[in-house]
């Protein structure tokens, strides 16, 4: 695809008949002496312009190579975060019990786990004031200027902002320290509010707490919490916990819904799954097909405007790298787990082959594959597709720039010219009227002198066409 610059369409101009209208007879020739002379003088404008076109087409290659080789360069980053975050997957036998998060470095198994108790956090209400709060954030339920905040006796000063309610509620929500969410809660009817604190542990536990200020203690209610409590693979001792988040195994997060049945173990199992590493390698697939295509319009006896250029074996080189890539065996390559090179050249990826062979050897899957910080088939990825689109160092970006400098060189040398040839257009037409106008008038007097003999001799046959009688 060219980019036609607005340069070109004026170079055309320059041979018209622009500023010359001649009166004599020689009027039609001196035009196309003018016609010629311009045309000749603009030869080197079409060539600076035919150059400027090559240069363009040239760029806009060039930027598809580099959009195409970025989406495979993205896929292959996608494809990195899938491995880290999704290559296990679990089962859980009583989901109102249990859920769980696993990561990729999680190893396979099963856990069974007993819920004795989910926690309890601890809650407390502020008293009412000496008259209901209608508004929270004009009306409070005290006027101290700091209150003391207490959970299981470490005090915490707040400072509101003013004696709002509402900022109450913020400067405790603000205070790092304070371990406590507090909200403001209506405790009255729609049409008579009563908007009172309600304050929560952020961890569980039997922790009460208290909150005073000048007119003394401003809680209503208080009521201590309880510890989460569970038994892991029938372990007789429980584990206590003052979340109900819990880190069952390495890489094996279990969140504590409910209490379990008495007696009854939950049971956790972890498997490996390549199925999301499947469909990300499937994205990397398309992505590495569409730089193949994109370099195979180059190509051939239809060959693009990058024919030739070097940078073609460079990239055609990359993607032979990383479409037959092995990490030093047969057994470690990516034609071992169903990805290969079809006879067109494509990259293909047979899902069903890559995770029956993933899941028969999955750590050889996963050295195969690698990251981009550790190794495998993602870290030669990363590295060989940096250095063809590295800002400032890769081979796209650098052709890219190199061709902008051309483009806009090109075009400089193009204003130029075109100007030049304004100039000598103009001097020209210029020359060639003060010529027609000497010639018209020499004819004019040649028409005068003519009729003057014609009629002295009494020839009515004068060119001029004039009439002698009546002379």
């Amino acid at each position: 695809m060219s980019t036609t610059s607005p340069l070109l369409s004026e170079a055309s101009q320059l041979t018209g008949s622009q500023g010359f209208n001649g009166t004599s007879k020689f009027a039609s020739g001196l035009q196309q002496v003018l016609a010629r002379a311009v045309g000749i003088a603009t030869l080197p404008l079409h060539s600076l312009e035919a150059g400027l076109t090559k240069l363009n087409d040239r760029q806009a290659a060039i930027q598809n190579l580099d959009r195409v080789f970025t989406s495979l360069q993205i896929s292959a980053s996608s494809l990195n975060s899938t491995l880290q975050n999704n290559l296990k997957t679990t089962s859980i036998s009583d989901a109102s019990v249990l859920s769980a998060t696993v990561a990729s470095t999680a190893g396979a198994g099963t856990f069974s786990v007993e819920v004795l108790n989910a926690g309890v956090f601890s809650t407390a209400i502020s008293t009412a004031g000496a008259s209901p709060v209608t508004d929270p954030s004009t009306a409070g339920i005290t006027t101290s200027a700091s209150l003391t905040l207490t959970l299981g006796g470490s005090p915490v000063t707040i400072t509101p902002a003013t004696s709002s309610l509402s900022d109450l509620a913020d400067a405790i929500n603000s205070s790092a320290s304070a371990g406590v969410q507090a909200t403001v809660v209506n405790v009255g009817s729609t049409g008579s509010p009563d908007y009172r604190l309600s304050l929560a542990s952020k961890s569980l536990g039997a922790a009460a707490i208290q909150l005073t200020g000048i007119e003394g203690d401003l809680i209503s209610t208080s009521t201590p919490g309880t510890l989460a409590s569970y038994k892991v693979n029938g372990v007789a001792t429980p584990v206590t916990s003052t979340s109900r988040t819990v880190t069952l195994a390495p890489g094996l997060t279990v969140n504590l819904l409910g209490q379990s049945p008495s007696g009854v173990a939950t049971t956790i199992t972890v498997h490996n799954d390549a199925t999301a590493a499947a469909a990300g390698l499937g994205s990397l697939a398309r992505a590495y097909n569409s730089a193949f295509d994109a370099l195979a319009a180059q190509h051939g006896q239809a060959a693009g405007v990058l024919a030739g250029d070097s940078l073609l074996n460079l990239l055609n080189g990359v993607l032979t790298h990383l479409g037959t890539y092995s990490n030093g065996t047969s057994a470690h390559s990516l034609a071992a787990f169903g990805v290969t090179i079809d006879k067109s050249g494509h990259l293909s990826v047979d899902p069903v082959a890559l995770t029956s062979a993933a899941n028969a050897d999955f750590s050889g899957f996963l050295t195969t594959v690698g990251g981009t910080a550790t190794g495998g088939f993602l870290k030669v990825a990363g590295d060989t597709l940096t250095g063809i689109e590295d800002t400032t160092s890769g081979a796209l970006k650098l052709e890219s720039s190199h061709l902008t400098d051309q483009i806009a060189a090109r075009q400089s040398r193009i204003t130029s010219e075109q100007s030049r040839l304004t100039v000598l257009q103009d001097n020209l037409i210029r020359q060639i009227a003060r010529a027609d106008a000497a010639i018209s008038a020499l004819e004019s007097k040649v028409s005068y002198v003519n009729g003057l003999f014609y009629s002295i001799t009494g020839n009515n046959n004068n060119p001029n066409g004039n009439s002698n009688q009546g002379l």
